[in-house]
């Protein structure tokens, strides 16, 4: 019996096997019924099988080896409507799979469809039905593709969903607060120096809410997105470094260097950067020593330095400062830090930054030269 013929003839087999298998796949939803387990199941055979019976030249079965094969519906047809494979993936991220259980299933399936196949004892094995065997494998890896881009194009759309929440839902009540404070300080209810801690607060939550939403747009992206303009990019840093004296004036913070800073650079980004790399310096750095923003340039590159002085960065951690949510072992050794409660993301959203800018940003920490963080930056974009 060919294989095409077996999908047909067999399927409940199949489907029973498949039932049984993807009620032991772990997952974060409700237990799955049969309906539910069966979701499209009849449908992803019923596309494979038709596919068997159809020609197919070298051309096409390199493609579909590869999972470039083009999308397939269940009656035949392609490129309109979804197909079983695509809402597969729609009910299973529903269900709370993962990706990589949603894959396991398609292991199982094809495992199960090749050993009941061979088990029936109804396989020639002549060249015919080793032909089928080879587009069957190639089928399955067409329906994983298809699954597996849907379901990363709807992980996309609901972290766009959550940026926008975030950033509208949250960030409007602080908004609020932060009025209201200020409301309290002018009508003199309260004096200054009370209503520092509640704008303290809104700022530092504010930050944080950038911080994720930065570290979700550079994830699903790929990129973190910047907009270059000309400008000077000693006046954008001057103005950070102004700023963040004023809101720690118990912190002596100096500026080195001069020279030639024009070129075309995203003045936000450039401010979150070197405002993260100083915050950086504050929470960690020796409160007796300063801390020190120093410039320089080249004909087409500029680049600059933020340096303390205080416990250094342990060897082992030096390598993965810049990773999203690694805090390493300064952190938990309660070195000198000033505000806890971060979520780990703002060295990792400094890498983000200027690589976006085409530049590099390195580290070297030791007890005898303190730490350096060290930023340089072409002066205008790779041209694509």
């Amino acid at each position: 019996m060919r294989l095409a013929e077996y999908l047909q003839t067999h399927a409940e087999d199949i489907l029973k096997a498949w039932d049984e298998f993807a009620a032991t796949v772990p997952h974060d939803g409700a237990p799955l019924d049969q309906a539910s387990s069966r979701d499209h199941a009849a449908e992803i055979l019923s596309v494979i099988a038709l596919d068997l019976d159809q020609p197919q030249t070298d051309a096409e079965q390199k493609d579909k080896s590869r999972g470039d094969g083009g999308r397939e519906r269940g009656d035949g047809g392609r490129e309109s409507g979804d197909t079983p494979a695509e809402t597969h993936a729609d009910v299973r991220l529903a269900d709370g799979f993962s990706v990589d259980a949603m894959m396991t299933e398609y292991r199982a399936l094809r495992a199960s469809v090749l050993r009941l196949w061979t088990e029936s004892g109804l396989v020639e094995y002549d060249a015919h039905n080793m032909d089928q065997l080879t587009r069957f494998n190639e089928a399955i890896d067409q329906a994983i593709a298809e699954s597996v881009t849907r379901y990363a194009e709807k992980m996309k759309q609901t972290s766009n969903i959550f940026i926008g929440i975030l950033g509208h839902d949250i960030r409007n009540p602080l908004g609020t607060i932060a009025m209201s404070a200020e409301y309290l300080v002018r009508s003199g209810k309260i004096d200054e120096k009370a209503a520092a801690p509640i704008k303290n607060s809104v700022a530092r939550i504010g930050g944080l809410i950038e911080q994720v939403v930065d570290f979700t747009r550079a994830q699903v992206q790929g990129a973190m997105p910047v907009q270059r303009k000309p400008g000077d990019l000693a006046d954008q840093l001057g103005k950070v470094l102004h700023e963040t004296q004023v809101r720690h004036p118990d912190r002596e913070l100096l500026l080195e260097g001069s020279g030639n800073f024009e070129g075309e650079w995203d003045e936000g980004r450039m401010g979150q950067l070197l405002s993260n790399l100083l915050g950086n310096a504050i929470s960690y750095g020796a409160r007796s020593a300063p801390i020190t923003l120093k410039m320089w340039a080249v004909e087409g590159d500029v680049s600059f330095s933020v340096h303390n002085r205080g416990t250094p960065i342990p060897p082992e951690d030096l390598g993965r400062v810049f990773e999203p949510l690694a805090r390493g072992s300064l952190a938990n050794a309660g070195a000198e830090r000033r505000e806890p409660g971060g979520l780990g993301l703002g060295l990792y959203i400094c890498r983000e930054i200027v690589k976006a800018h085409d530049g590099e940003l390195t580290v070297a920490s030791t007890q005898q030269e303190g730490t350096t963080f060290t930023v340089r930056m072409p002066r205008l974009a790779k041209l694509s």
